[in-house]
């Protein structure tokens, strides 16, 4: 059981693709950059490094359509548990992500954990929105169905 939090940000989604097909996406930059921006944003393949292991970086430019405003981040990996667990930091800004991959069902429940945001963001349902359109062009691209799960 998962729960609610104002620490920071809970997002899980279900996606029904196995673990390794969700870490093989999340992973491989040229799948990695047509899904991992939510809708009205991109993120260019050229802007993209993800070096999966311990130590390695994961960086990536998200563009906003409409503007052509870009939003950089560079982060470093912490934790690389194939096909599991990725754990990401930025760690000039304090900030964590921590995504999950565990088998459910026919599919894989992904659970997203953000450390270090504004608070105003934590409980925004916009944000919460720009994840799932995510995780539903994850599902697009990978030919599946997907399912918002909430904290419970």
């Amino acid at each position: 059981m998962t729960e609610c939090s104002d620490d920071f940000l809970l997002i899980r989604h279900w996606v029904g693709a196995s673990p390794t097909e969700i870490w093989r996406a999340w992973t491989t930059p040229e799948l990695f950059h047509q899904f991992f921006s939510p809708e009205g944003l991109n993120i260019p393949l050229d802007s993209v490094v993800i070096e999966p292991w311990v130590g390695g970086r994961f960086e990536c430019t998200m563009v906003f359509d409409e503007t052509g405003v870009e939003n950089r981040t560079v982060g470093v990996l912490t934790t690389v548990d194939e096909p599991s667990l990725i754990v990401g930091e930025e760690p000039t800004i304090g900030f964590r992500s921590v995504q999950s991959f565990t088998p459910d069902g026919l599919g894989t429940l992904i659970r997203v954990e953000q450390y270090g945001l504004p608070s105003e963001l934590i409980g925004n349902p916009e944000v919460h929105a720009a994840f799932r359109s995510s995780y539903r062009k994850l599902g697009r691209l990978l030919g599946v169905d997907t399912e918002e799960r909430e904290c419970r």
